[in-house]
């Protein structure tokens, strides 16, 4: 069954599909000349496995890269689609109620129907992508939140102590390093959490179009299909973007990861005196100062 050309409008969504593909690309080309500028300063000594690792795989982290703008494209495509039902309904006849020449009841119950058909398999692709891209998004957003709070952690708990001069102009070299992580962290964070954000709305939004239609003065054949499309949003209500079914994405989501990193960064600075966060410190501590000299030792080299 297929939409009414009338239905079928073209909508500003095309606009918005062109500005994140030119985002994307804009994204790539400034991994790709970061990391050549990086090359050409701190030419590595060996281009051997790890050394290429390290450069594609250090900040701007290349595989975060890649899963952030996967989802993203993923996400705003089913956005658009729900877009363009939406805009589809506000161009059915107001009230649902017949026009000479223009709209039957049987046009009307047919889309209506046809819309309703189609919101459930875009729900339904909801539900596949939280089952599927949704563990790749569970294991990003774990382990660069658990990333973000030891490297807090070491720089403030730890780095801080080799600290001599503690003005103003020391202190910002000394947490540029930090800061790029954060907004690299926060950029590619909002990214996911605005798109899934924006497409749940959208995919909420004809709930309002359904309780504001007058359904007595309908025909029975059209109001048995506002029934159905209220029982069907009750029955998909659940399905929204999220990390496998472990917690949704949407704008809550930054309220809790702020919590859990102020806690988290408080029990860490409590506990960094405890034998096993010593031990963890250390260990951390020396992998990285290996890593620096021998980066250090490839330059001067």
């Amino acid at each position: 069954m297929l939409l009414r050309p009338s239905l079928m409008k073209n909508s500003p969504v095309t606009n918005k599909c062109i500005t994140l593909n030119r985002t994307l690309i804009m994204l790539f080309i400034y991994f790709i000349l970061y990391n050549i500028f990086r090359t050409y300063y701190m030419p590595p000594k060996v281009y051997d496995l790890p050394s290429v690792s390290f450069i594609f795989f250090s900040d701007p982290n290349l595989l975060d890269m890649i899963i952030v703008t996967g989802g993203c494209f993923y996400i705003h495509s089913v956005a658009s689609r729900f877009y363009a039902l939406n805009d589809a309904w506000r161009h059915l006849p107001l009230g649902l109620v017949e026009i000479p020449g223009e709209w039957t009841k049987s046009e009307i119950t047919m889309s209506l129907e046809c819309l309703r058909l189609l919101h459930a398999d875009l729900c339904k692709i909801i539900k596949v992508f939280s089952l599927g891209y949704g563990m790749i998004m569970l294991g990003y957003f774990t382990f660069s939140f658990v990333g973000l709070l030891m490297y807090t952690y070491l720089y403030f708990a730890v780095g801080y102590k080799d600290i001599s001069d503690t003005s103003f102009a020391s202190i910002i070299p000394w947490c540029l390093p930090l800061i790029v992580r954060y907004c690299q962290y926060c950029i590619f964070y909002m990214s996911i959490v605005v798109n899934a954000s924006y497409t749940n709305e959208k995919k909420r939004e004809i709930i309002s179009y359904l309780r504001a239609c007058r359904i007595s003065s309908l025909a029975i054949h059209t109001k048995l299909q506002i029934k159905f499309f209220m029982v069907q949003m009750s029955e998909f209500k659940s399905n929204e973007i999220s990390a496998y079914g472990i917690f949704n994405i949407n704008l809550h989501l930054v309220i809790s990861n702020l919590i859990l990193l102020f806690y988290g960064l408080i029990t860490l600075i409590q506990m960094k005196d405890g034998p096993f966060i010593s031990s963890l410190t250390k260990a951390v501590m020396k992998h990285f100062t290996q890593q620096y000299n021998d980066i250090e030792n490839n330059t001067n080299s």
